[in-house]
């Protein structure tokens, strides 16, 4: 964890000293970010498609082939890519400065779990508005933009979602719909117009989102989503880490945690209380946010 405090402080001096050039890694949300720290070491539901090929390892592990997939089940809603952009999100007209900070992102992250089957990672930040819905969402495309991987981006901050409304999207039933009113998960899957790329929405806001999270079903839920497809990464976007539990009882699911930090935004305290209560998790990583 101290690992990670002096690498924000660091970061922030050298941003206060270099003006914005820095060594680390650039994932702009209003501005950019990067991720300032490694804790590393350290996890499908339905079908989505009519025609999916998996990669082929012919020749040893590091061989990876492409995958297709044919979107024929799932619904299809183009995102609205000026709202992308509005956003910071990696649309069409997204910034090269963006998409190469998120493909470093995306780097290490592959790096750290594709060998040991590991795909399913949360993202979170310590209080709101830190831009850990951005970072899942640029997250997950740029993990779909990997020719030997597809991402399902599931929005699990039944609270506060926002994912359909980053992509522009009609509001429509999700996860909330599946344990609430027995909807199945296949059909709330809908593909944004991104190839290979698949959201699971929220639904409405839940105030009581907390029992939904710690229910055996959404356990279930998560260890489905991660064993349907190999060469899928499972995103989820939840609620932050500080003054609710949501986050904390989500962590158990999953293999690996994101964490997001805005610069000039998180509290230094509050970084170090969320990193204390990530304490025996696998942490991939902090994303510094924000950063001008």
């Amino acid at each position: 964890m101290s690992k990670i405090i002096k690498a924000l402080e660091k970061a922030e001096e050298a941003e206060r000293l270099a003006a914005g050039n820095s060594a680390g890694i650039i994932v702009p949300d209003s501005a950019p970010a990067r991720p300032v720290g490694h804790v590393a070491q350290a996890a499908p539901v339905v079908p989505v498609a009519s025609a999916y090929r998996p990669k082929a390892q012919a020749g040893g592990a590091e061989r990876r082939d492409s995958v297709e997939v044919r979107y024929e089940q799932t619904k299809i809603e183009q995102a609205c890519f000026h709202k992308m952009e509005e956003r910071r999100l990696l649309g069409e007209g997204a910034p090269r400065e963006l998409r190469d900070a998120f493909n470093v992102v995306r780097t290490q992250i592959l790096q750290q779990t594709r060998s040991k089957g590991l795909n399913t990672i949360m993202v979170t930040s310590p209080g709101r508005g830190e831009g850990k819905t951005t970072v899942a969402t640029n997250l997950a495309i740029t993990i779909a933009r990997d020719a030997s991987q597809t991402a399902l981006l599931v929005d699990a901050n039944l609270r506060w979602p926002g994912i359909s409304c980053g992509l522009g999207m009609d509001l429509r039933p999700g996860l909330s719909d599946h344990f609430l009113r027995g909807l199945p998960v296949e059909s709330l899957f809908v593909n944004p117009g991104i190839d290979k790329l698949v959201v699971l929405p929220a639904g409405a806001s839940q105030e009581d989102s907390v029992d939904i999270i710690s229910s055996p079903g959404m356990q279930n839920l998560v260890g489905e989503l991660k064993s349907r497809y190999p060469d899928r990464y499972v995103i989820f976007d939840c609620p932050h880490l500080l003054g609710i539990p949501d986050a904390l009882v989500f962590a158990e699911y999953v293999d690996g945690i994101v964490l997001v930090a805005g610069e000039g935004h998180t509290a230094q305290n509050d970084l170090k209380t969320a990193l204390g209560m990530l304490e025996g998790r696998n942490l991939l990583g902090v994303v510094l946010n924000k950063v001008g």
